[in-house]
């Protein structure tokens, strides 16, 4: 789930990397043109991955929070694997929610043939 989470992540940065319209345009082209998006497709996913954005960056300051918790969880006398397990089950779960609120909208966006080059090019960007 976290090889997903970290497509989607290089998938965002690549094509909105930017808040200006031609900076935007050159990567949505460049990234998603095999999906031969239509200009109404390609703004949706626009706002769609600003939205994620904002997403990750909730993400990014709850990993913050979480890491914090584990260094003071693991620096006490006692280590509670209990307590670690709750930690990374919080942060798995957020993760997840974000990727599949992301996939259900860009899902919505594409047709089958879409689909099918959109889940292509990430098995292309696939962390092993």
């Amino acid at each position: 789930m976290m090889k997903i989470f970290l497509i989607i992540l290089m998938l965002v940065f690549g094509v909105s990397a930017d808040d200006y319209d031609y900076h935007s345009k050159k990567h949505i082209s460049k990234e998603l043109s095999h999906l031969k998006l239509s200009k109404k497709q390609k703004k949706e996913i626009k706002k769609i991955l600003k939205e994620f954005r904002y997403d990750l960056k909730d993400f990014r300051e709850l990993q913050e929070n979480i890491e914090e918790q584990r260094e003071d969880v693991f620096v006490k006398e006692r280590l509670d694997i209990d307590e670690l397990n709750r930690l990374n089950k919080r942060l798995d779960t957020k993760a997840r929610e974000i990727e599949n609120r992301l996939l259900l909208k860009i899902h919505k966006m594409l047709d089958t043939k879409q689909r099918e080059k959109f889940i292509e090019y990430f098995d292309d960007w696939e962390v092993q």
